[in-house]
């Protein structure tokens, strides 16, 4: 399927992260957010910490901070990142057909969201338009909905909005009255990952957002708070089991709306 589709895309929001095309380096991932595979074409391989086998599915959700194998075979993969805090996640795990040791597999609507993501693929809609789209796929049905301390959600805010600055555990806790014991617990029990993970991944976001507004690598790297290239590369590898270069260095390849 892909040899007939446009070049890969990838979509930039605060609250999500969608691309779309060919990764045949996707291997190991340690995610800091919920995601969401689909292939379009032939399964994947996939396989989660504590799952005693591989799967072979068209559909799989991983749940933040899960460590993951995966192998989409050189197919026209869609990678949703989800919102942190859950919301995302609820709903769309409803919608798995199955689990296995805490991965969820195959959408009861597969094929609708992958003709939905072929679509995307061929017309790259505008950011607002495919926003909406994504809402309206992983909000189909009412779920219970997820509860966030407003504690947690104010260090959320508080990293975004001081993202080079780097500031400890202890000035974010005074910030919002809590220990820092108590925060890193609260921080884990909301989003799943550490404080210092979740910071790193939001600086691959603004790192990202950065080259699509023209800064090269080096520059957006160094901007979102990363020491340097190297911090930045491997950070990217570690968590999206891939080089930059796959995503961000090929423009003529990737296209990036943010």
């Amino acid at each position: 399927m892909h040899t007939l589709l446009p070049r890969n895309v990838l979509y930039l929001w605060d609250k999500r992260t969608f691309f779309l095309g060919v990764l045949p380096e996707l291997r190991q991932v340690s995610q800091a957010a919920p995601m969401l595979a689909v292939s379009l074409d032939h399964p994947m391989h996939v396989h989660a910490e504590n799952c005693g086998r591989t799967i072979l599915c068209h559909s799989v959700l991983f749940r933040s901070g899960q460590q993951v194998r995966m192998d989409s075979g050189n197919g026209v993969i869609a990678l949703c990142y989800l919102d942190p805090f859950g919301q995302d996640y609820a709903n769309l795990a409803a919608t798995m057909t199955e689990v296995h040791d805490g991965m969820c597999v195959r959408l009861e609507q597969e094929p609708f969201f992958q003709s939905v993501f072929a679509e995307v693929l061929r017309k790259h809609p505008a950011p607002d338009a495919l926003y909406i789209t994504l809402e309206q796929l992983f909000h189909q049905d009412s779920v219970k909905p997820v509860l966030v301390d407003p504690r947690v959600e104010k260090v959320v805010q508080r990293i975004k909005s001081s993202i080079a600055d780097n500031l400890s555990l202890a000035e974010l806790a005074s910030e919002i009255n809590l220990s820092v014991p108590r925060l890193v617990q609260l921080f884990k029990q909301h989003l799943g990952v550490p404080i210092r993970r979740y910071r790193q991944w939001h600086r691959l976001y603004v790192t990202a957002v950065g080259v699509a507004r023209g800064d090269s690598l080096t520059e957006a790297a160094i901007a979102a708070g990363f020491t340097d290239s190297s911090h930045f590369s491997n950070t990217f590898r570690t968590m999206l089991g891939m080089k930059p270069s796959a995503i961000l260095s090929h423009r003529h390849r990737v296209r990036i709306f943010a």
